[in-house]
C-alpha cells in the first residue's frame, strides 16, 4: 500500500505539539521535585574532620557516594569499612529560632530546622527545647513537637518533676543556637562532659537523632544485650534495642530487655557521667571512638537526663533512685535455686529435691518449669503426672524449702483436651482484657506453647484485675511461694499473627533499627496492633514491665504482707522495684559463663540488684568440670540457680555423685554464701533505701587504679569481698588483679600481702579466688542447708583490718519477708568499727525483736599483727562476765573470739590485748 506523504504544514503543527509536550512534561517534573528536598541541588558544607568524629549519615544500608549525595552529606571513603564513608555535613540540624527563655525550672527554646535534604522523610521543622535542673546533679533536657502531640513513656518515677529548679547546680548547661546543640560543663572543673554538637539533631516523624560526644572511653551499660566485655568496644559498634525473646548468643543483638542508660568515668578522680533516655521505641545506640554515643529511635519525643556524679557508684545511686529503688527481697530468695525444664512428673522433681537435700548441699528454692501445666496453659496442672501439685508446697515447707512456680506470657485460646472450656481463657475473653489487632477490638491471635494464644495486655486495668484474679483462683488449687513470669517480651512463635502483619508504616518503618531479622514483628506481635495505652509500634518494649507491675499487685494479694518473690525475663527502666532478673537461655559454654559477669554487672547499674544467669548452662548437655566451675562462682551470684532444657542431662549436683569433687565443692562455697547472708541481705538494703549495686565491678571502688577500668572476669560483693573465679576449662591458675587494699585469703584468715598489681592465682579443680578486703568488716552467721534453718542460727563478725588497723560495717536485719519493714522501723540496725583494738558495735535502730534471741557468739579478727591474750567486754561502761574463748593464730595472724553470748540488738565494746 502507497504511504501517506505529510504536508509542511502538518509537519510543521507536528513539531509544535512535540515541543509543548516536551515543555510540559519539564514543567511537571520541576513541580514533582519542589517537595522533595532530597532531589534538590545541595552542596554541603564539608570541613576538615578526624575520622573518630564522623556521625554515620547512612545508618541503615550499605553507603553509596549516590545516596549520600541525595542526603546532602559528605562522602570520602576509607580503607576501613567501619567507619562511616558518608557523614553528615555542617548544615543538618536545627538553629535557635528565638529567645532563650528562662523558666521556673530552666529555659526554653524554639528551634527551626536547617534547609538540607531529609533522611527518612517527614521532617519536623519546628520544635521546643525544654530543660529542667532537676537537682544539683541531674538535668532534664526534653526535645518535642510543640504544634502536635507526641508518644511519650508513661512511667511512674519519670516525668512526674514539678518543683523549681534545683540550686548549687554541679553542673552548667550551654546552648549553641547554628547549629543547634547543648553541652553540660561540670562547675568544679570547668571540664565539658556531654556536648551533642558532635553531630546534628535529627527530628522527623518516624526518626529522631542525637550524638553525644563524652568526657572519656570508658562506657557501660545500655542493654540487654550480650557484651562480652563490660568495658564498651567504641569501634563503631551499634547495639539495638528492642525487646526480643531470643536465645542469648555472640550473633544475636538485641534479647529481653530494653536499657537506655550508659555510665561514663571520665578520669582517675572518679568523676563520672550517666545518660539516660526515657524512650520506650526500638532504637540503635552507635557508639564510636570519639568517644561518642549516637542514639537513633523511630517514634516518642527525645527525653534525656544526665546525672553527674564523683564516683561511678554515686552515678548509679542518683539513676536508680530516679527511675525506682528495687525491691527488697525476702531473705530466703537469697537461698540456692533448682530447676528445670522437662521434669517428667512430680514424682520425679521429688526425687531430685530429695537426693540433694541427701547432699546436705544448701538449698532453698525449687522451681517446676512449664511441664507442671496441662496443655502448657496457665493457670491449670497436669491431674495425671502431677496430681499431687497441690501438696507440693507443704512438701517443700516441711524441710524449710519454697516453691515457685512458673507463668507465661501467652494464653491459650483453645478448649482443654477433654473439651471442657478453659476458664481463665473465657473469663479474661469476657472481660476484653487482650492486645487487639489494629482495628481496636478483635483479639490479635499469635502462637506460643499452647497453640493459638492471646496476649493480655497488662496496660489495662480490666487486665490487671483479671490476671490478680487467676492468681488468686490457682493459689487455692496450687499454693506457690512466688512467680517467674517468662516469654513476656512479648514472644510469638508467628511472624506478628496468624493474619500476618499489615504493610504499613508501623510494621515497616522507614527505618528499622539493628534488630534481629530487621523486621520489628520477628518473634513478637504486629507493631500496629492496639493496646489500652496505645499502639505496640510505642508500648513493645514495655510489655514485660507492665506485666510485672501487674504481678506484682497479684502477689501482694495473694501473699498480703509478704514479700514473696518475682523473676522476670523482660525488663525496662525501673523493673528492679518490682522483680528481679536471671539473664535468660544461655548456653552450657565456657564462653557464656564469661558473658554472665559483664551481664550481671549491667543490670547492677540498671538498677536490677536480684540479677543471675542459668548456672552450668540452660542449652546443650553440661560438663563436669563447666559445671564444677560454675557452681563456684554461681554461688555468688545475687539470684543463684542452676536451670537447664529439656533434652539436655541433668545438672543438678546430686547427678555427678555424693562423693564428687563437684559436690563437695559446690557444698564448700555454698555453705561461705550462707555463712555471708547477713552481708549479702545488708547489700540488698543499701539497693533499696539507697541504690547501691550489689554485685559491683572494680571500678566503682578502686576508680583510680586505671587496671580496673576493664576488669570483667572478677566482681566485687559490695565493696569488701572479692570474687575471682576460674572460667576457662583445663585451667588451674588465673591472671587476677588485686586492687590497692589489704586483702586477706577467706579460707585462712591470712593477708595474702599483694597489692595494686596482676598477680597469678593457684586455683586447682576445687578452689576459686575468695578474699575479704582490709577495713571492713563482715557480719555473718553460722549456715544450715535452708535459710529457714540458718535464721535461727548464732550470729558472727568477720573484722578484716586495714594498714591503720581500722574496719567498719553494718548488719540491716529484720523478719526477712514482710513488706513495709523499713516504712514501719520493725528492723534492727547495727553499725560496727574498730579502731585501736576495740570493736564497737552500735545499735543505730532497735524495732524488731527477733523470735529465735539470737546472739552473737564468734568475732574473728584478720590482720592482728601481735598475739592478743585477752579480750574485755563491756557494755554501757561496764564490763561484763563473759565465757569467750580467745585464740590467737599466729602464723595467719588471725584473732578467734569465740563462746560469746552478745544479745542481738544491744550495744557492745570488745576490747583486746
Amino acid at each position: 500500500m502507497e504511504k501517506r506523504k505529510f504536508s509542511k504544514l502538518e509537519v510543521t503543527l507536528i513539531v509544535l505539539f512535540c515541543l509543548v509536550v516536551v515543555v510540559l512534561c519539564v514543567l511537571i517534573g520541576l513541580l514533582a521535585t519542589k517537595d522533595s528536598p532530597s532531589d534538590v541541588e545541595f552542596s554541603p558544607s564539608c570541613p576538615a574532620l578526624a575520622t573518630a568524629q564522623r556521625v554515620d549519615c547512612i545508618p541503615d544500608q550499605l553507603a553509596t557516594k549516590s545516596l549520600c549525595s541525595r542526603r546532602g552529606c559528605c562522602w570520602s571513603p576509607l580503607g576501613d569499612p567501619n567507619v562511616p564513608w558518608c557523614y553528615f555535613s555542617s548544615d543538618h540540624g536545627y538553629r535557635v529560632d528565638g529567645p532563650l527563655v528562662t523558666t521556673q525550672q530552666g529555659l526554653q527554646a524554639p528551634l527551626a530546622r536547617l534547609p538540607s535534604p531529609s533522611l527518612f522523610g517527614r521532617d519536623i521543622d519546628n520544635l521546643l527545647l525544654i530543660t529542667q535542673h532537676q537537682t544539683p546533679n541531674r538535668l532534664r533536657f526534653k526535645i518535642t513537637d510543640p504544634n502536635n502531640q507526641r508518644y511519650e513513656v508513661s512511667h511512674e518515677h519519670v516525668g512526674s518533676f514539678t518543683g523549681p529548679a534545683a540550686s548549687n547546680l554541679k553542673y552548667e548547661v550551654q546552648v549553641q543556637h547554628k547549629p543547634f546543640g547543648i553541652k553540660v560543663i561540670r562547675a568544679s572543673t570547668g571540664k565539658v562532659v556531654f556536648d551533642t554538637t558532635i553531630g546534628p539533631l535529627v527530628y522527623a516523624e518516624q526518626f529522631l537523632q542525637l550524638s553525644i560526644w563524652l568526657p572519656g572511653a570508658n562506657i557501660y551499660g545500655v542493654g540487654e544485650h550480650i557484651h562480652k566485655r563490660y568495658q564498651h568496644d567504641l569501634n563503631w559498634r551499634v547495639w539495638p534495642i528492642f525487646n526480643r525473646g531470643t536465645n542469648p548468643s555472640a550473633n544475636v543483638e538485641n534479647l529481653y530487655g530494653a536499657h537506655t542508660f550508659f555510665l561514663c568515668l571520665e578520669d582517675e578522680s572518679g568523676a563520672s557521667l550517666g545518660v539516660f533516655l526515657m524512650n520506650s521505641n526500638a532504637m540503635d545506640i552507635a557508639m564510636q571512638p570519639a568517644p561518642a554515643v549516637t542514639y537513633r529511635v523511630i517514634g516518642g519525643v527525645l527525653d534525656f537526663y544526665v546525672f553527674l556524679g564523683d564516683t561511678p557508684e554515686q552515678v548509679v545511686q542518683e539513676y536508680v533512685q530516679f527511675i525506682g529503688l528495687p525491691a527488697l527481697p525476702s531473705y530466703w530468695s537469697l537461698g540456692f535455686q533448682l530447676s528445670r525444664y522437662n521434669y517428667t512428673s512430680l514424682d520425679q522433681v521429688k526425687t531430685v529435691v530429695e537426693q540433694n537435700r541427701a547432699l546436705g548441699l544448701p538449698y532453698d528454692v525449687q522451681y517446676i518449669d512449664i511441664d507442671y501445666m496441662e496443655d502448657w496453659k496457665d493457670f491449670t496442672y497436669d491431674k495425671e503426672r502431677f496430681r499431687d501439685l497441690p501438696k507440693f508446697r507443704t512438701f517443700l515447707h516441711q524441710q524449710g524449702q519454697k516453691y515457685i512456680l512458673i507463668l507465661d506470657a501467652a494464653i491459650g485460646i483453645d478448649p482443654m483436651a477433654d473439651g471442657s472450656p478453659y476458664l481463665a481463657y473465657e473469663r479474661g475473653q469476657g472481660r476484653g482484657v487482650w492486645l487487639n489487632e489494629s482495628d481496636g477490638r478483635t483479639p490479635l491471635v499469635g502462637k506460643v506453647w499452647p497453640g493459638l494464644t492471646v496476649f493480655p495486655d497488662f496496660t489495662n486495668p480490666e487486665c490487671s484485675d483479671w490476671w490478680l484474679q487467676e492468681c488468686k483462683i490457682f493459689y487455692d488449687q496450687v499454693p506457690y511461694d512466688g512467680l517467674w513470669i517468662d516469654m513476656n517480651e512479648a514472644t510469638n512463635l508467628l511472624e506478628g499473627s496468624t493474619k500476618g502483619c499489615e504493610d504499613n508504616e508501623y510494621n515497616y518503618p522507614p527505618f528499622t533499627p539493628h534488630v534481629v531479622n530487621r523486621l520489628l514483628y520477628s518473634m513478637t506481635t504486629c507493631m500496629d496492633a492496639r493496646q489500652k495505652l496505645g499502639l505496640q509500634y510505642d508500648l513493645h518494649n514495655l510489655y514485660g514491665y507492665s506485666m510485672a507491675i501487674a504481678t506484682q499487685r497479684a502477689i501482694q494479694a495473694v501473699f498480703p504482707g509478704k514479700r514473696s518473690f518475682l523473676l522476670s525475663r523482660s525488663t525496662f527502666a525501673g523493673s528492679g522495684k518490682f522483680t528481679g532478673h536471671w539473664l535468660g537461655d544461655n548456653t552450657a559454654s565456657w564462653d557464656d559463663l564469661k558473658w554472665a559477669i559483664p551481664g550481671m554487672l549491667e543490670f547492677g547499674l540498671f538498677g536490677i540488684p536480684y540479677i543471675g544467669a542459668d548456672i552450668c548452662g540452660f542449652f546443650m548437655d553440661t560438663t563436669e568440670e563447666l559445671c564444677r566451675r560454675w557452681m563456684q562462682v554461681g554461688a555468688f551470684y545475687p539470684f543463684s540457680r542452676n536451670h537447664n532444657s529439656e533434652e539436655c542431662a541433668p545438672q543438678d549436683p546430686a547427678v555427678f555423685g555424693a562423693d564428687s569433687l563437684l559436690v563437695n565443692s559446690s557444698k564448700h562455697y555454698l555453705i561461705i554464701r550462707y555463712t555471708l547472708l547477713p552481708y549479702l541481705y545488708s547489700l540488698f538494703y543499701r539497693a533499696h533505701t539507697r541504690g547501691d549495686t550489689v554485685l559491683r565491678p572494680l571500678l566503682h571502688e578502686f576508680y583510680s587504679e586505671n587496671a580496673t577500668w576493664s576488669v570483667d572476669r572478677q566482681f566485687l560483693w559490695g565493696p569488701g569481698l572479692l570474687i575471682s573465679p576460674v572460667l576457662d576449662p583445663g585451667v588451674e591458675v588465673i591472671q587476677a588483679y588485686i586492687p590497692d587494699a589489704v586483702w586477706y585469703d577467706y579460707d585462712s584468715g591470712a593477708s595474702i600481702g599483694q597489692r595494686k598489681q596482676w598477680v597469678d592465682l593457684y586455683l586447682p579443680a576445687d578452689k576459686m579466688g575468695l578474699h575479704l578486703r582490709g577495713g571492713h568488716i563482715f557480719p555473718a552467721q553460722q549456715p544450715a542447708t535452708t535459710t529457714v534453718a540458718s535464721r535461727k542460727n548464732p550470729l558472727g563478725l568477720i573484722v578484716a583490718l586495714d594498714d591503720k588497723k581500722e574496719a567498719a560495717g553494718e548488719l540491716f536485719w529484720d523478719d526477712g519477708e514482710s513488706t513495709g519493714t523499713i516504712e514501719l522501723q520493725t528492723y534492727i540496725f547495727y553499725d560496727f568499727r574498730v579502731s585501736n583494738n576495740v570493736l564497737e558495735m552500735q545499735v543505730l535502730h532497735h524495732g524488731y525483736t527477733d523470735p529465735n534471741q539470737l546472739r552473737f557468739t564468734q568475732v574473728k579478727v584478720l590482720g592482728v599483727t601481735s598475739g592478743a591474750q585477752k579480750v574485755t567486754v563491756t557494755q554501757k561502761g561496764q564490763e561484763i562476765p563473759s565465757p569467750h574463748i580467745v585464740t590467737y593464730h599466729n602464723q595467719t595472724q588471725v584473732l578467734e573470739i569465740t563462746n560469746l553470748e552478745l544479745e542481738l540488738g544491744e550495744d557492745y565494746r570488745l576490747e583486746w590485748s
